[in-house]
């Protein structure tokens, strides 16, 4: 089976990414990353900020300055205003979860991205199961 060739556009977005010094860590996750994108698909794009101490940001409710600037320069460099930016320092855990399991543009910190992953994946599996037992419990009454 011959590898996939990386597209021109994916490896300048890796490169911004790679670039900027507030990016900790960055994906490509959704169609685009399994390599099942149509015409119309989306970017979907998971971006951890740099934290301001050494704990975890996660599911925390702040805006970073920076954040449209990148949007704006990530639109350009697609040539698309077909983009989703998720901040994975916000999102709840499901969705962090599902940035994760996609394609790595960056990680520059291993240490910080496996103590993401592992808080986040630990968070959305509690949910789901909670989800579950919720689900199970209102159509059995």
């Amino acid at each position: 089976m011959t590898p996939r060739r990386q597209s021109p556009k994916l490896t300048m977005l890796k490169k911004y990414v790679t670039d900027r010094d507030d990016v900790l860590m960055a994906f490509l996750f959704g169609s685009r990353s399994k390599g099942r994108e149509k015409a119309m698909s989306d970017w979907d794009i998971g971006v951890y900020f740099k934290p301001e101490t050494q704990a975890i940001e996660w599911e925390v409710q702040k805006s970073y300055p920076v954040e449209d600037a990148i949007l704006g320069d990530v639109i350009k460099l697609l040539g698309t205003d077909n983009v989703d930016l998720l901040v994975l320092n916000r999102v709840p855990s499901t969705l962090a979860a599902s940035a994760l399991a996609g394609s790595p543009l960056v990680i520059k910190d291993r240490k910080t991205y496996l103590s993401f992953l592992l808080r986040v994946t630990g968070e959305a599996e509690d949910f789901r199961e909670f989800t579950k037992d919720y689900a199970r419990i209102y159509w059995r009454s």
